[in-house]
């Protein structure tokens, strides 16, 4: 059973130092097996989301040169925040005993 999106989205984040929105993009595209501009925007939604709750938060930004999505679209740069990793933890997203993250998929 796959996790829900947004549960991925954060999963993958707290894999990682920090990863553009393109790069969780198109790992949630291809982990779901969606393909499209509505997927993108989906995806990029979600991420608003979550970092509108304060489970991530935007660390940078730049202009898309045409290399990942779309030409002058503003990219985003997310790390998952204290309070995401918190909330994670709570809901069972991530072990508390794994000090790497480790995500339970029961």
């Amino acid at each position: 059973m796959k996790l829900p999106q947004k549960g991925f989205l954060l999963v993958t984040l707290s894999q990682h130092q920090s990863l553009w929105d393109y790069e969780l993009i198109n790992q949630a595209i291809a982990e779901y097996g969606l393909k499209g501009n509505y997927w993108i925007n989906h995806f990029s939604i979600a991420l608003d989301e979550l970092a509108s709750a304060g489970l991530i938060t935007r660390i940078g930004h730049r202009l898309d040169d045409g290399s990942f999505i779309a030409r002058d679209r503003l990219q985003f740069e997310f790390a998952l925040s204290d309070f995401g990793r918190e909330r994670m933890f709570d809901t069972g997203l991530l072990d508390s005993n794994a000090s790497s993250g480790e995500f339970i998929n029961d």
